[in-house]
């Protein structure tokens, strides 16, 4: 089977692998679709990143295999897969903080997700491969994993009706906290320097879809908020501007939730004496428990929730360094591997 391996920073080479053999409690899944996330970015173009490493796991594929034991499941069926298993007993698992869990960090599919065959283990079979709908399209159901990441952070906030909630970045990530705080009878907003993406962000919620670098932004939203600044903002953009700018527009007694940072990047120092004096709480949010992606999957079965819309791409493995490229630049929303009939 063809397997697309990061063997060098920056690029992805096609290789030839054995076909995995399903084992007892286990299914071999012939993959569908993978989408592209920002960990496969962060990961394929770090250089401090260790190599070579596999990658992609957002995976929609079928029942290619069944192990001995295995009940519930039929050659042919759909699934969605995703990567990562609690062990539940643990103390971090006990304080729900599963992304924690050494069993969660260990556990992986194999090979990754951007391959024509993936196995998944007895674990992975029982908490994190679900069935899906047999009208639910691939292009929606690749989002089982993303969205399940979404619902874990925002459990982790607070809000009271009349609240305002403010995204940073309005790209793929961006777009599905929108969806999912436009169920809430609060106030949204939206941040980016892209016009395209800020009408995406009002398609998706967003009552105010505002430019990140106009200098006139700040003013407009506390003027919609009473004066008092947002409530919570959302950075699916964490850097040392975002997160002063989040702090320049959030109310006192707000919260910081950061969703997407890269290694390197921090708040300044003196920015520690406005978060003590303004009692700001900041969080973050890593990845989803198994329940986040049964729930993930309810909303998906919603009208609502159509986020095919979001794939402006979709592109063989063969051509998966340009779908790479596509992402990194910012000239996508959401870019899918597809490995058609193998």
């Amino acid at each position: 089977m063809r397997s697309a391996i990061c063997q060098e920073t920056g690029s992805m080479t096609l290789v030839e692998l054995p076909r995995p053999e399903v084992g007892p409690g286990e299914l071999l899944v012939r993959v569908r679709a993978c989408g592209i996330c920002g960990t496969d970015l962060l990961k394929l173009y770090n250089s401090a990143v260790a190599k070579p490493i596999q990658l992609g796991h957002e995976v929609i594929g079928v029942v290619a295999a069944m192990g001995a034991g295995v009940a519930g499941w039929q050659v042919g069926q759909r699934l969605a897969l995703a990567h990562h298993v609690p062990c539940y007993v643990c103390h971090y698992c006990r304080h729900g903080n599963y992304s924690m869990c050494a069993a969660f960090k260990a556990s992986n599919i194999r090979p990754g997700g951007f391959s024509e065959y993936v196995l998944a283990s007895a674990t992975h079979v029982a908490h994190t491969t679900l069935a899906l709908p047999d009208d639910m399209p691939n292009e929606r159901a690749v989002f089982i994993e993303p969205l399940a990441c979404c619902v874990r952070a925002l459990k982790r906030v607070a809000l009271l009706p009349g609240d305002t909630a403010l995204v940073v970045g309005s790209g793929a990530i961006g777009l599905l906290f929108l969806a999912l705080l436009r169920q809430q009878p609060i106030q949204l907003a939206a941040l980016d320097l892209r016009a395209d993406r800020l009408e995406q962000a009002r398609d998706w919620g967003a009552t105010l879809a505002l430019d990140a670098a106009d200098a006139a932004t700040p003013e407009l939203l506390r003027a919609a908020t009473g004066g008092r600044g947002v409530d919570l903002a959302v950075l699916t953009v964490a850097t040392p501007a975002t997160f002063a700018q989040a702090l320049e527009m959030l109310r006192d007694g707000g919260t910081i939730l950061i969703f997407g940072a890269k290694p390197g990047d921090s708040p300044a120092a003196t920015e520690l004496w406005e978060v003590y004096r303004r009692e700001i709480t900041v969080i973050s949010s890593y990845s989803p428990a198994p329940a986040d992606l049964h729930e993930a999957l309810e909303l998906l079965r919603r009208p609502d929730f159509a986020l095919e819309r979001l794939v402006t791409h979709q592109l063989p493995l063969a051509q998966i360094d340009e779908g790479m490229r596509l992402a990194r630049a910012q000239q996508s929303i959401k870019v899918l591997v597809t490995m058609g009939d193998v």
